[in-house]
């Protein structure tokens, strides 16, 4: 479940992102790599509950590409367009239950906590997505969700960086298409103005119509008054 470097080749898993082992124990190579990271700040520390994988999708636009790699775990590519996302919820919970796992019991707990966040098993919106994918972990509905105060990026130590720059990539990220527009109401002032404007443009047009409709029509009937007299 995590590609290693060996050498200076690994085994191509993802073919993005591998754990160097130059030496040592594999266990060291790990704990070297998945070591808490907090370099980065985000000017909205908050995580709101918007703040899903399924809105990642619907409203930035942004790809989900699942991954067995955790290497790759929220690593954004292609210009912010596509996020790989660990979904193996069940290696997760199997790696806790060991006595003697190469992973810190606190950074498994931590990557299923950023499950939990992206995929909260109290939004039916979200359960019912899931039900419809194939070739995931069914575990992954049934990660939790993590209550308001667990949902701020200072509670994260390992995957903080990551999370800033999804964060950043969401809260940047404009509607492109009608699909966007409608889920987006992050802003709600933003998201009235523009469907009452849509909807002012839609009765616009309907009169307009039937207005020409009714001006053909009075013509065609004083026509054939002229016709008949």
């Amino acid at each position: 479940m995590t590609e290693i470097e060996l050498n200076g080749s690994s085994a191509g898993l993802s073919g993005l992102t591998a754990v160097p082992w130059k030496n040592g124990s594999l266990n060291e190579a790990l704990a070297c790599y998945f070591c808490p990271q907090k370099t980065l700040q985000a000017d909205r520390p908050k995580l709101g509950k918007v703040f899903t994988a399924r809105n990642l999708s619907r409203i930035a636009g942004i790809e989900i590409r699942w991954t067995t790699n955790l290497a790759d775990h929220l690593r954004l590519v292609d210009d912010d367009q596509v996020v790989f996302i660990f979904h193996c919820a069940s290696f997760l919970q199997l790696q806790k239950s060991l006595d003697k796992s190469p992973f810190p019991d606190s950074f498994l707990q931590e990557t299923l906590d950023t499950l939990a966040l992206l995929f909260p098993s109290s939004d039916n919106e979200t359960t019912n997505w899931l039900k419809s994918l194939t070739k995931i972990d069914p575990r992954l509905a049934r990660c939790g969700s993590l209550r308001t105060r667990e949902r701020r990026l200072e509670n994260f130590n390992y995957w903080h960086d990551q999370l800033v720059i999804l964060k950043q990539a969401f809260d940047e990220s404009s509607p492109r298409n009608i699909s966007q527009w409608w889920f987006d109401r992050r802003n709600g002032v933003q998201w009235y103005t523009f469907w009452i404007a849509i909807l002012v443009f839609v009765v616009t047009i309907f009169f307009g119509i039937v207005q020409s409709i009714e001006g053909a029509l009075q013509v065609y009937l004083s026509y054939k008054s002229i016709q008949s007299g």
